[in-house]
């Protein structure tokens, strides 16, 4: 269980800073209810990473980010009321690709096998009533052993990066919430 657990948060870690790194850019990919009014929608609550109410750093991070987005675009966080519901899920898997190797002799380039880590990010938004996901947005990328240096800050942008396509637009440039985000 710990070797697995101690994975996952590697695993998010990768992810955040794979998905945020100046490099290239993640693929975003979004799809939306068309009948949600998302300007309906007032007060949204973060629904648990982990059963059993741990959360990692980088996992804090990422729920501070989305809290961060969603406040600049005026929802409030309610835990006892809430209108939308957020789900994060974040993944990275160890992949084998093939990439080109340039020849000694003109006409022969090569293929080699290369390993790599591709990190995944997904956020869902529930509406809370109808138990119903009205928005969902994901960030894929791969990650570089470089990107691992500024976890919290990589996982700010990487959620950024995934709010960019929200229906609603920041409505200011709002203040970090704490990093203690309640459970």
């Amino acid at each position: 269980m710990i070797s697995k657990r101690r994975s996952l948060l590697l695993g998010l870690a990768a992810l955040t800073l794979g998905l945020a790194g100046c490099a290239a850019k993640p693929d975003l990919s979004r799809i939306q209810d068309p009948t949600a009014d998302f300007n309906a929608y007032r007060t949204f609550a973060i629904l648990p990473a982990q059963p059993d109410g741990y959360a990692s750093l980088i996992e804090r991070r990422l729920i501070s980010a989305a809290r961060s987005q969603l406040e600049r675009r005026g929802y409030v966080f309610d835990e006892l009321a809430p209108d939308l519901l957020v789900n994060i899920a974040a993944v990275v898997e160890e992949r084998q690709g093939l990439r080109a190797t340039p020849g000694g002799f003109p006409g022969r380039d090569g293929v080699e096998t290369e390993d790599y880590r591709l990190g995944r990010l997904a956020i869902d938004l529930i509406d809370a009533r109808r138990r119903d996901v009205v928005w969902h947005s994901t960030a894929e990328g791969r990650v570089s052993p470089e990107m691992l240096r500024d976890a919290g800050s990589a996982a700010e942008k990487a959620v950024a990066a995934v709010f960019e396509g929200f229906p609603v637009k920041p409505k200011a440039k709002a203040v970090a919430t704490s990093t203690a985000v309640s459970r």
